[in-house]
């Protein structure tokens, strides 16, 4: 009997002068046990070596059989890089992932075996930030693995929005050209949270705490670890207590 095809991953990596990281991903993802993926790299108009970091690796991998696609945004911002690699893609499986990341070689065939399971229409999980100190690294552990799946469910129970790990998630595709795409409005802070909010809407986004990503903690040791985690915190807890914050997003997306 004739097996099911596979479903096909897009992995999109927005890039912004990520000459000295970049690479580690890619590698990461060529391990994987998963063999249907292409690759979209968006150089966010990068100042730095990083579209010729990408151009060497594809040609030293020329015969992998992952497809490895380099595009370019100039307009920066996350969600410029991730709407721009969105365009080229042709998965049904739209997977997210941040140039300073380096997933397991199980992430992508984890990910989907968590989402494909009921009529989810994304899956996330945690960071682990490997190079952070040891308070910083198992301190967030902790918090994202007890506390942001029972928050996740309250949430979307009350429709007030999900949570979704921007570097660490797994939508359909269906689900997010339904949902508008990304929000180009959000440059940064809040993207993940208004696409959670947006996806919710569609239907369940699961957080997983067994799905961990590893990642830098570089921005925590640039602007210091209380105040990243304070604008993460406001940006979602803004959202969930202001239901006209929340209808103005579907609406930028939706135009009427």
């Amino acid at each position: 009997m004739k097996q099911p095809a596979l479903p096909k991953v897009s992995v999109l990596i927005p890039a912004y002068n990520e000459e000295k990281y970049i690479c580690y991903v890619l590698a990461a993802l060529l391990k994987q046990d998963y063999p249907n993926i292409e690759i979209i790299v968006a150089n966010n108009a990068s100042t730095d070596r990083t579209a010729v970091m990408v151009e060497t690796f594809i040609a030293t991998h020329a015969g992998s059989p992952v497809s490895i696609q380099l595009v370019h945004e100039m307009k920066q911002g996350t969600n410029h890089a991730r709407e721009c690699a969105r365009l080229h893609a042709t998965g049904s499986i739209i997977a997210q992932i941040d140039a300073d990341c380096v997933p397991g070689p199980n992430w992508i065939s984890k990910g989907l075996r968590y989402l494909i399971r009921s009529k989810r229409v994304a899956v996330t999980g945690p960071y682990d930030y490997f190079d952070g100190n040891f308070f910083m690294r198992y301190a967030t552990i902790i918090t994202q693995c007890l506390t942001y799946p029972m928050t996740n469910e309250v949430v979307q129970v009350a429709q007030r929005g999900a949570i979704l790990i921007g570097g660490n998630a797994f939508i359909r595709a269906s689900a997010l050209r339904m949902a508008g795409g990304y929000n180009t409005e959000l440059t940064f802070y809040g993207d993940d949270v208004d696409l959670g909010a947006r996806l919710s809407r569609l239907g369940h986004v699961m957080y997983a705490p067994q799905l961990m990503m590893r990642t830098s903690s570089r921005r925590y040791h640039a602007l210091g670890f209380w105040q990243v985690n304070k604008k993460y915190q406001d940006c979602f807890w803004k959202l969930v207590f202001r239901q006209n914050h929340l209808n103005e997003t579907v609406e930028l997306n939706h135009p009427r």
